[in-house]
């Protein structure tokens, strides 16, 4: 599986932009992050692959992270920006079902 999906279903691909759950605040206020995918990282002798996720600020330093492409639906993750490598918006995007 070489694919990670947001809480809708839609795949996560390079270049998007994710609004990403931080923490609740007082007054159960619900605070995010915004980052983006960046590039592509591959583990060379396994089959392991990952994309490298990253602030939006690039002056805010640090290397982001890895974000495992498992085929896991991410309650937390939303794409709010971004297009395909075949050009399509991210909101056309087909949705992938959970556990299909």
């Amino acid at each position: 599986m070489n694919a990670v999906y947001d809480k809708h279903g839609r795949e996560i691909m390079l270049g998007d932009v994710l609004k990403v759950f931080h923490f609740v605040g007082a007054r159960r206020k619900r605070y995010y992050m915004y980052k983006q995918v960046i590039g592509n990282f591959t583990v060379k002798g396994q089959e392991m692959t990952a994309f490298r996720v990253s602030h939006l600020e690039p002056r805010t330093g640090g290397d982001g992270y890895l974000l495992l492409r498992d085929g896991r639906h991410l309650e937390d993750y939303e794409i709010v920006q971004g297009f395909g490598g075949d050009g399509i918006c991210f909101d056309e995007r087909p949705k992938h079902k959970e556990g299909a």
